[in-house]
């Protein structure tokens, strides 16, 4: 047998046994296309993605730490998108309010920040913190404030802490993701470290659930230039978070890209990249908003398990 004969069949092997398109480590990109509809059949890679970033976000709102590991995190945790993971950092602090994790996966290859829900009474103040901020001084890009307190209060730490873990693993994809008051300063945080850290654009990938919205329309442009082309922003069929705080209040806009699951089946409609606001009409925003219920909000395929959402808040 020839060489080339060799290497063509070696190669017929390896995508018989991993699939086309696929490898057996790494970080996968889902190719979603705007303003198309996938029904859930069509989207199994993209729920897969999900639920394995929901379960991060789940194991941040459940104070993981690095003590005692995932035993914390209930039902979230007993899966295999968690196993092998190794816990970097966590940071559980007071003033101003902010719970999150950091964690390498080598099976995925991936760092993943991961930023707490709201799941401490307190935290309840930073969401009710709506007057804007500049996020760049003297500029029109305003942001809540309560999610900015909360990045700017620990981002050196996790920006130390990224700058290590990418020189020790410079293949590795960085994905930052959060649900709820979690996804919002998901985003504020990666749009901070992409501007900060050298060479985070090329490797960053960020995944949001139930994320309320962040800034006006002003920011939300500053966001695209930057991140908009790598961002998941998911919303489930009917939740009332991510329609506050309304747009009437302080110009409040989403960015991109929003992936919106129109159903318990997890179809999919993928936002339109429109300019102005970005809020495409056949998206989440075509609920009305009397029509949305909390349940919504905590049901992203499934995640969070209820031994979370059930859960006693702590203070």
């Amino acid at each position: 047998m020839s060489v080339h004969a060799y290497w063509l069949l070696a190669y017929m092997l390896c995508s018989l046994l991993l699939g086309v398109g696929q490898t057996a480590l790494g970080y996968q990109d889902v190719k979603l296309v705007p303003g198309h509809y996938y029904s859930a059949s069509e989207s199994q890679l993209a729920h897969k993605m999900i639920q394995r970033y929901m379960r991060y976000s789940t194991a941040a709102t459940s104070f993981v730490d690095t003590s005692t590991g995932w035993s914390a995190c209930g039902q979230a945790c007993v899966s295999p998108d968690v196993h092998d993971v190794m816990l970097n950092l966590t940071w559980h602090v007071d003033l101003p309010l902010s719970d999150g994790l950091i964690a390498v996966h080598h099976r995925s290859q991936e760092i993943v920040i991961s930023w707490a829900g709201t799941h401490r009474y307190r935290a309840l103040v930073a969401d009710m913190s709506v007057f804007p901020r500049p996020y760049i001084p003297g500029a029109s890009t305003d942001v809540h404030g309560g999610f900015l307190d909360a990045v700017h209060g620990v981002i050196d730490l996790v920006q130390h802490h990224l700058e290590h873990l990418m020189s020790d693993y410079p293949n590795y994809m960085v994905i930052f993701t959060g649900h709820s008051k979690g996804g919002a300063e998901a985003a504020l945080g990666a749009l901070d470290l992409v501007r900060r850290v050298g060479g985070l654009r090329d490797r960053i990938r960020v995944w949001t659930f139930g994320q309320p919205r962040v800034g006006n329309m002003q920011f939300a442009a500053l966001y695209n230039r930057h991140l908009g082309a790598v961002t998941y922003r998911v919303t489930s069929y009917a939740d009332p978070v991510v329609a506050m705080p309304p747009r009437f209040l302080f110009d409040y806009c989403h960015h991109n890209t929003e992936i919106w699951l129109m159903n318990a089946e997890g179809d999919i409609y993928v936002g339109q990249n429109n300019t102005g606001c970005n809020e495409d009409p056949r998206a989440s925003s075509s609920v009305d908003f009397y029509d949305r219920s909390i349940q919504w909000h905590k049901d992203y395929l499934g995640l969070p398990p209820l031994d979370h959402a059930t859960a006693m808040f702590s203070w």
